[in-house]
């Protein structure tokens, strides 16, 4: 029984690992690029 749980999942639980990372990289590719786009506003906006 205990192995057949398991086997049931780790498809899922190796699908849910995959998606937060997806997700994560996600998130900090926008964190990213709304970083390097807010720079030059603030600077220019100060000078």
């Amino acid at each position: 029984m205990r192995t057949l749980e398991l086997v049931e999942l780790s498809p899922s639980s190796l699908m849910g690992g995959l998606h937060g990372s997806l997700a994560t990289y996600m998130a900090l590719t926008f964190m990213k690029s709304a970083y390097l786009n807010y720079i030059p506003m603030y600077s220019t906006g100060e000078s």
